[in-house]
Formats: C-alpha cells, structure tokens, sequence
C-alpha cells in the first residue's frame, strides 16, 4: 500500500528524529536539527507533531510497542510450560536489545527512570497496559489452572525483562564482554524462578486445603 504524502512526512521526520537521539542523545536534539536531517520544514513538523516533544513522544510510543510486543507474541506464542513462555520472553528482550545496541540504548533505555519518563507517566502507563493485555488475556487460563502463580503483571514484567536488561546494561558498561553468551543462562533462572513460586502457591492451597 502506497504512503499517504502526510504518512511519508511523518516517517522521514520519526527516522531523523531516531538518528539524532541514537547520535545525541534525546535531551540534546533540537527542532532545527529534526528539520535539517529530515529535509522537512519547521511548520510542516508543527503541522504533524505541534512540537519536537510531540516528535518524542511518538517516537517513545513506536519503540516501546515494538520491543515490549515483541517480547508479547514471544510469551503468547510459545507451547507448553507457560512459566518457559516466559523465559521465551526473555530470550527475545535479549535478542531485540542485541540486534542494535545503540538505538535501544538511546530510544528504550534512556527513558527508563527518567525525569522524561516520570513527566509522561500517563503515557507509558497507557501504553504498557494495552502492550501487556494480550499476555493478561493469554496468562488467564493458567492463573486458574494453577500452572502459572499468582502475582501481578508487573511482577512477571519485572522478572522476565529485569534481568535482561541489567545484564545488557552490563555489558555497555563493560563489566561483561558478550551478554548473548549468557542468554540462556538468565532465561533459565527466569523459567526456575516461576516455577519456585509455583509450586510453592500449589503446597500453600493444598495445606490451606486439607486445614
């Protein structure tokens, strides 16, 4: 399907606006170096975005849907233990930060913790909900069937993507040569560490059970 004139615009300025935060970082970007890098004007950007913050904005929405939904149809789409879809989860956060160090640097890792983040807490709030509900609607199933445990699903977020993403910020500090060496490692750990609070929930109900 070919682009609309105004979709085309809107992407040449998203892909500039990703080259200068890859390069410098999103706090030092202005609106003159969007529209130079872009080739497109300051009003047309205003038109589309009203500012370089709406620019960011949707440049923080595109990234996270892809890295946290990728890491979504990667738990959703896995047969069998579903505390392993998680680990599955994990490997893919792995392989999506992997696959361009740089850019998930500047475009996920950056805004995480920071004053950016917390100014726009409704937004990734929104965001992180509607991603994550597939996963919800998947685990659903499991939760009753006692083949997941029972935690909320941030909790579940943070053990399957925590790791991963400490373990790469390890290594950009060089603390570790090659985090891909240990994929597997920190998956497993993901998996064992679910499965722990699953069987432990499942020997609390049956004490609780027979009381």
């Amino acid at each position: 399907m070919v682009q609309s004139r105004s979709e085309e615009t809107k992407t040449r300025v998203l892909d500039a606006a990703a080259e200068l935060i890859v390069e410098m970082g999103h706090t030092n970007v202005t609106l003159r170096d969007i529209c130079q890098r872009s080739g497109i004007s300051n009003g047309s950007v205003f038109h589309h975005f009203g500012s370089k913050e709406g620019v960011v904005r949707e440049l923080f929405l595109i990234e996270r849907r892809r890295y946290l939904g990728a890491i979504a149809e990667a738990i959703t789409g896995y047969e069998g233990d579903p505390c392993d879809a998680f680990a599955q989860g994990t490997r893919e956060a792995m392989r999506f930060q992997l696959a361009d160090v740089e850019r998930f640097m500047h475009l996920i890792a950056d805004f995480n913790d920071s004053e950016w983040l917390r100014e726009n807490r409704e937004l990734w709030l929104g965001t992180a909900l509607d991603i994550q509900q597939p996963v919800v609607e998947w685990a659903m199933p499991h939760f009753a069937s006692g083949a997941l445990p029972m935690m909320p699903p941030a909790v579940f977020q943070a053990m399957s993507l925590g790791p991963a993403e400490f373990l790469m910020r390890s290594q950009r500090q060089g603390r570790i040569e090659d985090a891909s060496a240990f994929i597997d490692t920190i998956a497993a750990g993901v998996a064992a560490s679910l499965k722990h609070l699953r069987d432990q929930q499942a020997a609390e109900k049956a004490k609780a059970d027979s009381a």
